[in-house]
């Protein structure tokens, strides 16, 4: 037995025919090696990750990540076993040279749920390990447009695929199921990240360099991805990445992405026989890979709400990030313009205001770092900058006054930052004391004194409170008593000084409404009778009531319950609602369900809702990294 069997709790072992597979890592101290960062990435073949998921995996890598990477194929197409072997061995070279290390492999093999997989582990870094399924990988027809054996056992009732290597093993869309969640549930992943689950042609009607269409593998590895997370959720972050459609988008990596991406491919490359015949005579990445280093964009749900802001002139915006740029975008309400603001992002962002009334705004990157920016002027926006510690799981939830925030880092800890005067930075994240097995996100509130309250909830659905103290510190968490919920917190400091706290009950699906009195006391949880999902959005009205909007189901009504009294303002919505107050003005926002990402904004004037604004789409380009954005912003965008 090697050494690497021995670690004891230091590694997850799993033992199939008296070798010593590793599932790294799953103890605190194995955390601790991962920098607090855990990715599993799922894709159809050897070489989606580097093409389409770089340069993500790159940074997870170099910030010190643990990666496990499972290849669903043997990615053989009529190459064999030589070719798969060949392949296996270019991905390993990549990964090596991601890492900056000599590229010596421990081989191994495991059984996850009902598969047996070859696992690879770095010997200078046993975080990254590479693992093999080894589906069988032929076309079932002439080729485009036919079924493989990974898509017609995705996609046909009772079909089954086999593996290539011995001993052959033969799977079904169920087994698959089990195996990738079983995977998930033994590695703990902090992020999850797949191919694109979305893409609406028909597994039989794709074709080769066509628009908006991408590889029956591709698709048929993330929608088992996806059903799999659903078996096994968790406290991850979920990132979805297009493949061949990116070709048909704009640009959106620096110089230096590019460079670094195209290294780590030909690395790749070399052992390929299809791409290059070695390093002295390789031309890759050429034809579409040439395109798609240049490129790396996230698949976007659409139903992120858009945040609703104004400026320190009473100009009100919408922001979302683009569904075709992954880039910050504002809509100028007033000007009927988008301007693009770069990052690069699919996720919500959380916008708010600096103690002087300039707007700001909060931003996820897919390796879980944050970053924030700030409007001094008028269309003026400074470089985004970054806030210091750990990495983050989600957008933070921030409040609207005062500049607090909190998120969930991927230690599982909640942690809470605040704006700095008189620089406008935000301080280093502070850790809040430990829930155990919480679940996120939380939701922040401050009280009539400025203190600032944060709710959240444990797996089980439990609900606990925690507020800083007069002397800064935190209290321990303390449990509500309430319903358990299966999340959708939110909270609002009504007009007479109290928080209300919003949530869905586990059982019921129905919001419920709690309300604190003096001593951190509670009311009874009151149930709205309202079923609904996401978050609901929450905001004071016109005379200084709560009025809650919500999504009654994924693509359906929006709903206000406004002074106990129900009304759907939209039949159908793509997206969740978003409220905003402004000069005693409400205002309500959606996206309309639709392919182009627009949104409605409704005002309400005499109690009726007036539909004042829907938005162009944002502009197909804009995006780009972070850390790399110019000192000021000002990117108009008038659509044409």
């Amino acid at each position: 037995m090697s050494l690497a069997c021995l670690a004891g709790p230091f590694l997850k072992r799993i033992l199939l025919g008296g070798l010593c597979a590793l599932l790294w890592p799953l103890s605190t101290q194995a955390a601790d090696a991962c920098h607090g960062s855990r990715d599993l990435v799922v894709v159809g073949h050897m070489d989606d990750d580097l093409l389409f998921m770089n340069p993500d995996l790159s940074s997870s890598i170099q910030a010190g990540a643990c990666m496990q990477v499972l290849y669903l194929t043997a990615s053989e197409r009529k190459g064999g076993l030589e070719y798969m072997y060949r392949r296996e061995q270019g991905v390993r070279a990549a990964y090596a040279f991601m890492a900056g290390l000599v590229n010596e492999w421990q081989q191994t093999r495991l059984m996850v749920g009902s598969a047996s997989i070859t696992q690879f582990t770095l010997r200078s870094r046993p975080g990254i390990q590479l693992s093999h399924l080894r589906l069988q990988d032929p076309w079932l027809g002439p080729g485009w447009g036919s079924l493989t054996p990974l898509s017609r056992a995705e996609s046909v009732p009772g079909q089954t695929v086999q593996t290539l290597d011995s001993p052959q093993q033969t799977l079904n869309r169920e087994q698959l199921l089990q195996t990738l969640a079983a995977l998930i549930r033994l590695y703990q992943p902090t992020s999850v990240r797949y191919l694109d689950d979305t893409n609406p042609v028909p597994y039989t009607q794709l074709c080769w360099r066509c628009t908006g269409h991408g590889h029956p593998d591709h698709i048929a590895s993330a929608r088992l991805v996806r059903e799999a997370m659903l078996a096994a959720p968790g406290n991850y972050a979920q990132i979805g990445y297009v493949d061949y459609p990116i070709q048909e988008q704009a640009r959106n990596l620096t110089l230096n992405e590019i460079h670094s991406k195209t290294e780590i491919f030909r690395r790749y490359a070399w052992h390929d026989q299809h791409a290059c015949k070695g390093p002295a005579v390789c031309q890759e990445p050429a034809g579409p890979a040439a395109e798609w280093v240049q490129r790396s964009y996230y698949t976007s749900r659409a139903d992120y709400p858009a945040s609703l802001l104004s400026d320190k002139e009473g100009k009100l915006s919408f922001f979302a990030s683009g569904e075709q740029n992954d880039a910050i975008n504002q809509w100028d309400v007033q000007e009927q313009r988008w301007m693009t603001l770069g990052g690069r992002t699919a996720e919500a962002l959380s916008a708010f205001h600096y103690a002087d009334g300039s707007p700001g705004l909060f931003a996820r990157d897919a390796t879980g770092q944050v970053w924030f920016s700030r409007s001094p002027d008028e269309n003026d926006w400074l470089a985004w900058q970054k806030i210091p510690g750990p990495r983050m799981l989600h957008t933070p939830i921030v409040s609207r006054r005062d500049s607090q925030a909190v998120a969930m880092g991927t230690d599982g800890l909640f942690y809470w930052s605040a704006a700095r005067q008189p620089d406008y930075g935000w301080g280093a994240w502070t850790a809040l004391p430990a829930l155990e097995h919480a679940a996120y996100p939380a939701t922040l509130s401050l009280d009539r004194q400025g203190r600032p309250h944060i709710f959240a909830s444990n797996l089980q659905g439990q609900l606990f409170q925690t507020y800083q103290q007069s002397d800064l510190t935190w209290q321990d968490w303390q449990a509500i008593p309430a319903p358990a919920s299966s999340g959708g917190l939110a909270s609002i400091l009504n007009a007479q000084g109290h928080i209300e706290l919003y949530l869905r009950d586990r059982q019921s699906q129905q919001l419920q409404r709690l309300i604190q009195g003096s001593q951190q006391s509670w009311t009874r949880p009151q149930n709205l009778g309202l079923q609904y999902v996401g978050t609901p959005a929450l905001s004071l009205d016109e005379k200084e009531q709560v009025i809650v909007a919500v999504q009654k189901n994924p693509g359906g009504a929006i709903v206000l319950l406004d002074q106990g009294q129900e009304r759907e303002v939209d039949k159908q919505s793509a997206s969740q609602p978003a409220l905003y107050r402004l000069n005693g003005t409400l205002y309500l926002a959606s996206r309309p369900v639709g392919p182009e990402q627009r949104y409605r904004l409704l005002e309400r004037r005499h109690g009726q809702w007036v539909q004042v604004a829907l938005t162009q789409p944002p502009p197909p380009g804009g995006g780009q990294s972070f850390r790399e954005a110019p000192a000021f912003i000002k990117q108009p965008y008038v659509q044409p």
